[in-house]
């Protein structure tokens, strides 16, 4: 993510960790280790953390981080990996691999100052997609804003029965179908109190 044209690496903090100097990134086909610097991790419950790598892991992107212009009721993207899946993006990917993409619509959104800030997608989330971008436009418009990290899917729990329909006494988990994404908003907070990252116009 570029941020004041310095380049940061955003993902899901059960995904990267803290402080780590260092991340493996699968390019052209084969991991590749990135020297990173640790510039922070949201706090609580807030599943984000900023790293910035020292080598430009991208070109410059217009996407713009920000959940201005969201409204409930639109439709919203998000990109990963789903067990490890991906594809042979070509020419267009550099050697990067390609991700999947799915779509959902905004269900709800928690932004009162005493609540963490967080949306809700109603879309199916698998394993994989954490850490990965929640993607939107503003109704009427082709502009590309990021609202948030995907951190998770909402899980609830059901009763196992026995063949004879009693309660065995034990609980699965289950995928609800609501995906939960943290605001970008902590990204940019952790950026603005220690930016660090790599200035876009170097090319070491």
């Amino acid at each position: 993510m570029d941020v004041d044209n310095r380049q940061y690496l955003v993902s899901a903090r059960h995904v990267v960790g803290t402080g780590n100097d260092s991340l493996s990134i699968f390019h052209a086909r084969a991991w590749k280790h990135v020297r990173t610097d640790f510039v922070g991790s949201g706090i609580g419950e807030v599943d984000i953390t900023v790293l910035a790598p020292k080598t430009r892991l991208s070109p410059a992107r217009p996407l713009v981080p920000s959940v201005d212009g969201i409204v409930l009721g639109q439709e919203a993207f998000f990109a990963g990996y789903p067990y490890k899946m991906w594809w042979d993006g070509g020419l267009i990917m550099r050697g990067r691999p390609l991700p999947f993409v799915k779509r959902g619509t905004l269900s709800a959104a928690m932004d009162q100052a005493e609540d963490v800030q967080c949306r809700y997608v109603d879309a199916t989330c698998n394993l994989g997609f954490s850490g990965g971008p929640l993607v939107f436009a503003p109704p009427g418009t082709r502009e590309s804003r990021i609202a948030g990290v995907v951190a998770k899917f909402k899980t609830e729990y059901e009763s196992v029965v026995t063949k004879d329909g009693e309660d065995s006494g034990m609980r699965v988990p289950y995928n609800t179908g609501f995906l939960v994404a943290y605001s970008i908003k902590y990204a940019l907070d952790i950026i603005k109190a220690s930016p660090i990252g790599l200035p876009l116009e170097s090319n070491s």
